[in-house]
């Protein structure tokens, strides 16, 4: 509602700074000051004009030596006009000067009027003036203002007509007998000048969002490039620090399904916009800064108020406490919980289920699926800015693509929906910016389409260019740029992912080894760094486990690749594994990618994935859960469900508050030597996952055995009450019970019957 009325009503701004700080920008064009011949009026072609004569005088003049004289005689109406070829999109006003002389008669009134290039005409209201002094008449000629009417047609005053204006004139009323002259001066077109804004609100709440919306009079060849027009918005803070936030272009849509399909179409005319969310409570002081070529002007500084809120500080960082998780910068615990929804369609599910690809239904798609994760308490996800749904720059294939330098506005819409319906739903997102197969010869290639490709009209003649090339790393220094002032502003932003599998990218197998990707990696970080204010984390993704220096020195945290083939392997020892050489780097890691191979698998195979994952994971340091890639697999079969047991499970676990270390699990009684365990605890607390080890086999068999009368037996416990909590993974807590340790902390817990698995969670209370 915001967006629209700021679009339909913009001349109705909540503020406006006329102040700048230079005097070299224009404000005004005079298209008129009457000092040349070629400036001469004519009159108008009309029957009785009460104009008699049109010649230039220097009896009355405000600048220059002259004006324009209109001889007047008898009464009735008079018209006098000019060829006026103009493009007034870039203009506010028109200012007429007019005097009228003590002599003139009292009903005298003026109204003015123009013509567009198809001959259609537009009048103003009529003016009464004031006599003897020169009368300064200033009529907006934007396309919302409402002077302009339309006449003998049913066109209205828009965006068209103002640039392509071909004629103006002016019109004499008068019912009273009058010979005279009335004269004109200095018309002039004033400037939509930098910056006429607005602002979303004046008060807003702590972490919400604050919002700067404007037009800017220029036109430019390419918005996107900051060397051309660079737009910030500089915020003081209560404690007098200095925030600044790049500036973005900006277009509005409309969304609509068509048999499944978003359809997104513009709305109004792209304008500018700057995002910032305040962290501190208090009064907050703003300008914007406009920077064309080597001219620079700044607004008036203003102000709005922050309001506090009974919340965390929202923005996740690397705990302080342990390094190996992750925290609210305000210092509690976090813990990832999600799936990946790289983009709404999956060709690979499709094919792998021997079914059409599911319509794009874009955001609409993620509308509804962050609905769901919020409702089975999942926290989590991965998005790529892939070409086929929502990159910036890509070959002119799709609509809204450009080529190199100039960003899909459309694209850029999609991901503000996604983070709207994120930070609606409680959802965080590792955004990925650029995915492996745009930059790879031989890996999901689409070198083939990248307009960074010399044969696409690019400049490289290889990928293995991209990382080297100077003009390369400069524009994309301006995409992440306008990555950082569009959605940087917001806290459900996780981390930045620049480059997903690096290890795939390139024209051969092993370009990934070489030094060009470590040394890039570490300049676009370091830049991220330099211009992201709310210093969102930057990762970077292996399918594989490497040991370099973009490990071990560059990124914020390590995630990886889990596809594995159970015929080979099983989920557990994979698992560990990553972990285990994950751990060398000193900072929090997970899965961003698991489930069966990378082509899949059966769909018990998969259910079994998703749980094993979940709940395996869990019970080592990992810092999140891993990330299942078939999403449409879990929507399809709604398996929801099975995070939703998961996070009633894990609620109220904190891993900072009480660290936790590897639990010595004894388990005996029938069947024991087929259960495995593993387990984590402390003194206070358990949580342990029993489960069948013919699970990590083919799960198609569906037959399984149960078991019973089983007992684990822990130690090191502080002698008291336990609540002892079992869950079953797939249908939630099925039993709760009490158990005393005894003084040595010794604790025995009968295990109820189960198959597959079970897991139990220990809490001490008295």
């Amino acid at each position: 509602m915001i967006e629209k009325i700021f679009l339909s009503f913009f001349i109705f701004v909540n503020f406006i700074f006329s102040q700048y700080s230079t005097t070299d920008f224009p404000k005004e064009n005079t298209f008129f000051n009457f000092e040349e011949d070629i400036q001469l009026w004519k009159i108008t072609p009309i029957k009785n004009n009460c104009v008699k004569e049109v010649n230039f005088s220097n009896e009355k003049y405000i600048g220059g030596k002259r004006s324009l004289e209109i001889k007047l005689e008898n009464y009735g109406e008079g018209s006098v006009e000019k060829e006026f070829f103009k493009d007034l999109s870039v203009y506010k006003n028109i200012i007429f000067n007019i005097y009228i002389p003590k002599e003139a008669p009292d009903d005298i009134k003026i109204c003015f009027f123009l013509q567009d290039n198809e001959w259609l005409w537009y009048q103003t209201p009529l003016f009464s003036l004031k006599k003897d002094q020169w009368n300064k008449i200033t009529i907006n000629v934007e396309p919302q203002s409402t002077f302009w009417e339309n006449i003998g047609h049913s066109q209205p005053w828009s965006e068209k007509t103002i640039c392509n204006i071909r004629k103006i004139g002016i019109k004499i009323f008068f019912n009273t007998n009058f010979t005279g002259s009335i004269y004109i001066d200095e018309i002039k077109g004033s400037f939509k000048v930098f910056p006429e804004i607005s602002t979303n609100k004046k008060k807003i709440l702590q972490f919400e969002k604050f919002e700067i919306s404007f037009f800017l009079p220029q036109k430019y060849s390419n918005p996107f490039d900051p060397e051309e027009i660079d737009v910030k918005g500089v915020f003081i803070d209560p404690d007098d620090n200095t925030i600044s936030i790049p500036g973005f272009y900006y277009q509005e849509y409309e969304r609509f399904l068509e048999n499944g399909e978003e359809i997104l179409v513009p709305v109004g005319y792209p304008y500018w916009k700057i995002r910032f969310t305040p962290e501190k409570v208090g009064r907050y002081k703003f300008f914007v800064c406009l920077r064309e070529y080597d001219k620079e002007i700044k607004t008036d500084i203003n102000y709005f108020i922050v309001e506090p809120i009974e919340t965390k500080n929202k923005f996740i960082k690397v705990s302080k406490t342990d390094n190996r998780f992750f925290s609210y910068k305000s210092g509690e615990f976090f813990y990832p919980v999600g799936f990946n929804i790289r983009s709404p369609t999956d060709e690979r599910y499709a094919k792998m289920m021997r079914k059409n690809v599911d319509p794009d239904n874009g955001t609409f798609y993620y509308e509804y699926i962050f609905k769901k994760m919020k409702e089975n308490g999942i926290n989590f996800t991965e998005v790529w800015m892939a070409p086929w749904f929502s990159a910036l720059e890509w070959k002119e294939n799709r609509p809204g693509y450009r080529g190199v330098g100039y960003y899909n506005l459309r694209n850029a819409w999609k991901i503000d929906k996604i983070i709207e319906f994120a930070e609606i739903n409680d959802i965080y997102i590792q955004l990925v910016i650029i995915n492996h197969g745009q930059l790879s010869t031989w890996c999901d290639q689409e070198w083939q389409d990248n307009p960074y490709n010399i044969k696409n009209g690019g400049f490289l003649k290889s990928p293995n260019e991209f990382f080297t090339n100077e003009r390369a790393k400069r524009l994309l220094k301006n995409k992440l740029r306008y990555i950082v002032a569009r959605w940087g502003y917001s806290p459900y932003i996780f981390s930045w992912e620049i480059l997903n599998e690096i290890n795939l990218v390139g024209d051969s197998h092993n370009f990934y080894l070489g030094e060009e990707i470590t040394k890039w990696y570490k300049e676009m970080k370091e830049y991220l760094n330099e211009i992201d204010p709310f210093a969102h984390m930057v990762t970077a993704h292996y399918t594989i486990l490497v040991d370099n220096k973009i490990l071990s020195d560059i990124i914020d945290y390590t995630i990886t690749n889990g596809y594995y083939d159970f015929r080979r392997s099983n989920l557990p020892t994979f698992f560990k594994n990553i972990y285990s050489f994950n751990s060398y780097f000193k900072k929090p890691t997970f899965i961003s990618e698991y489930g069966g191979t990378p082509m899949g698998s059966s769909f018990e195979n998969l259910k079994r994935d998703i749980i094993m994952g979940l709940w395996f994971s869990f019970h080592l340091p990992f810092a999140g859960t891993p990330l299942f890639w078939w999403h449409r697999f879990i929507d399809e079969f709604d398996l929801y469900y099975i995070y939703k047991i998961f996070s009633e499970y894990i609620k109220g676990i904190d891993r900072l508050k009480s660290p936790v270390e590897t639990e010595i699990i004894n388990v005996e009684g029938e069947g024991k030597d087929q259960i495995f365990s593993i387990g984590t605890g402390n003194r206070f607390f358990s949580s342990i996952l029993l489960y069948d080890y013919s699970i990590t086999k083919d799960m198609t068999r569906g037959d399984f055995s149960e078991y019973s009368n089983l007992i684990c037996f822990l130690k090191n416990k502080k002698p008291g009450k336990f609540k002892v909590e079992f869950y079953n993974l797939e249908k939630g807590k099925i039993e709760e019970k009490e158990v005393l340790s005894d003084e040595k902390g010794n604790l025995k817990i009968e295990i109820p019957p189960f198959k597959k698995w079970i897991a139990i969670k220990v809490n001490f209370y008295e």
